[in-house]
């Protein structure tokens, strides 16, 4: 059975609401220390597995990633990216998976 996550990107922050009654979470663009687009992540064989994603960061050391409410995709999907770019005044780092990418204020 599948609970209904959803993530809505707003004009000021990300709204993420998680598995079932889990209570939705902010992440203000104007909190976000850095933008990582991701590939994927391997398994314990070190074979990659594609799930393509845009992480942010938060000065606070919350992280968010489009990949979690995503599907298992080779590309981040362009208009997600394209929202991202143009909300968040930041260059987009790249990293083969989420874990490569450094911690924020000793967080993950």
């Amino acid at each position: 059975m599948a609970l209904p996550v959803h993530a809505a990107l707003r004009q000021q922050d990300v709204r993420d609401c998680g598995y079932a009654w889990a209570a939705c979470k902010t992440f203000e663009y104007s909190k976000v220390v850095r933008m990582t687009q991701i590939e994927g992540f391997r398994d314990r064989n070190g074979k990659l597995h594609h799930r393509a994603g845009i992480v942010l960061d938060l000065a606070d050391g919350r992280r968010w990633s489009s990949a979690d409410i995503g599907d298992f995709t080779k590309n981040v999907d362009p208009a997600i990216s394209a929202y991202l770019i143009a909300h968040i005044p930041l260059p987009l780092d790249h990293a083969e998976k989420e874990m490569d990418i450094p911690k924020v204020n000793g967080r993950t």
